[in-house]
C-alpha cells in the first residue's frame, strides 16, 4: 500500500477503482493494476483533475454524456473519451459512491444490495451495489465508449 497526497495522475488507464475512505486524512483508495494508493483528495477531486488533464470538467463530461447517450442518472464518465472511463455505483453525489474503471472484473452477490467486483489481476473490492446495478453499469459504460468512438471515427 503506497501513500500519495493527492496524485490525480494514478487515476489514469490502469485505474481499476476509486473509493471513498473516511478515515484521518484519507479520503480515496485508489486501486490500480500496480497497486493501491490513498489520496487525501477526494474522489471527485481526483476525477475532476484527470478530466482537467484531457481540457475538460467532470461536469462537461458527464452533461456531455447525458445528452449523447439520454442517460439521466448514475451517468459514466468518460476521462479520455477513446481510452477510459469510469462508471458509478450509485448517484455520484453520494459519499459511499465507488467509481469502477473499464477493465475485466467478475461480481459477485453475497446479500442484497451487496457485491464483491473480483478483477482480473486478483483484487477483489467489496462494493454496496447489486449485481444487477454494477453490471447495468458497466454495460452504459462500454456502451458509452463504443458510441462515443464510433462517432468520432466518422467526423
Amino acid at each position: 500500500m503506497k501513500d500519495n497526497k493527492g496524485n490525480s495522475d494514478l487515476v489514469d488507464n490502469e485505474t481499476l477503482m476509486l473509493e471513498p475512505v473516511f478515515t484521518d486524512k484519507v479520503k480515496t483508495r485508489i486501486v490500480t493494476t500496480h497497486g493501491t494508493y490513498y489520496s487525501e483528495e477526494s474522489v471527485l477531486k481526483l476525477l475532476e483533475d484527470a478530466c482537467n488533464r484531457f481540457a475538460s470538467t467532470l461536469e462537461g463530461r458527464l452533461k456531455a454524456i447525458k445528452k449523447l447517450m439520454n442517460y439521466s442518472v448514475k451517468t459514466p464518465l468518460l476521462i479520455e473519451p477513446n481510452l477510459f472511463g469510469a462508471f458509478p455505483t450509485m448517484s455520484y453525489r453520494h459519499v459511499d459512491c465507488v467509481w469502477i474503471f473499464n477493465h475485466p472484473f467478475d461480481v459477485e452477490e453475497v446479500s442484497k444490495g451487496k457485491s464483491i467486483v473480483h478483477f482480473s489481476n486478483g483484487i477483489s473490492v467489496p462494493v454496496n451495489a447489486s449485481k444487477h446495478v454494477i453490471l447495468k453499469q458497466h454495460q452504459r459504460l462500454h456502451t458509452s465508449l463504443n458510441i462515443y468512438g464510433i462517432q468520432h471515427r466518422n467526423e
